[in-house]
């Protein structure tokens, strides 16, 4: 995506937070393989901000051993949230490993909403 790209997509995200006020809860999608990139950083930043809940989701988790999923789901977390106040979960879009802990806490979400 072209930098001029990358703004016109910033002030979309920009104003339909702002605006739209049906919102339960922000997923946040980073790729588990890399540490989280300046626009990751950049966009967590601006999610705290909002006051609005979010999640993180480490997407992509059936592209890196099973037995490091774990610690770079941790990673990532210490990398975005060195508070550790925000919970980061691994995720797979392509394989549907751990869907059901996302699915667990996003119906959670919607369930206690008083929107």
């Amino acid at each position: 995506m072209s930098k001029k790209e990358q703004v016109q997509v910033g002030h979309f995200i920009e104003e339909y937070l702002e605006k739209r006020k049906e919102i339960n809860l922000i997923i946040f999608l980073v790729d588990i393989r890399y540490s989280p990139t300046q626009n990751d950083k950049l966009m967590y930043d601006y999610i705290v901000s909002s006051g609005l809940p979010f999640i993180i989701i480490a997407n992509k988790a059936d592209k890196i051993a099973v037995t490091k999923v774990d610690l770079a789901t941790k990673d990532v977390q210490k990398e975005l949230n060195p508070l550790l106040d925000v919970l980061t979960l691994p995720f797979s879009s392509e394989r549907k490993i751990y869907k059901d802990d996302v699915w667990n806490v996003v119906m959670n979400y919607i369930k206690n909403s008083t929107l």
